[in-house]
């Protein structure tokens, strides 16, 4: 039997014994490890690629979450000259991402054409 320990996101370490391919690790850990981000993160990781770069490396992240139609054209130029323009779309899909991936605007994972403009609808005009 093995003794793990391991570090959560609020930097409290949480450790556990292993043994026999099962993990006893602190409720707090536990919770951490199971959510959705998490456990999706690890079904589809992102690619590692030392021969290319991503474009949006050192890009300020805000403009990934547009709210604006400017800000959207901003991103999508980013991504336009990304070598892994497909793979991002790909995993922000998998992963129910939100934000702009790869090009595209995607809110849980569903692409959307336009930023979603926030407010009540407008009204419609009957003839009378």
């Amino acid at each position: 039997m093995q003794t793990m320990t391991m570090q959560t996101a609020s930097g409290q370490t949480a450790s556990g014994q292993t043994g026999s391919g099962q993990t006893n690790v602190g409720a707090s850990a536990q919770a951490i490890l199971t959510t959705k981000g998490v456990t999706v993160a690890y079904q589809h990781p992102t690619p590692w690629a030392p021969e290319t770069d991503w474009a949006c490396s050192g890009s300020d992240p805000d403009q990934f979450f547009p709210e604006d139609e400017l800000t959207l054209a901003r991103a999508r130029q980013v991504c336009s000259a990304c070598p892994l323009q497909d793979a991002c779309r790909a995993l922000g899909i998998a992963r129910g991402e939100s934000g702009v991936w790869g090009g595209v605007l995607l809110v849980e994972g569903r692409v959307l054409e336009r930023v979603p403009v926030m407010g009540r609808p407008r009204k419609k005009v009957t003839a009378a």
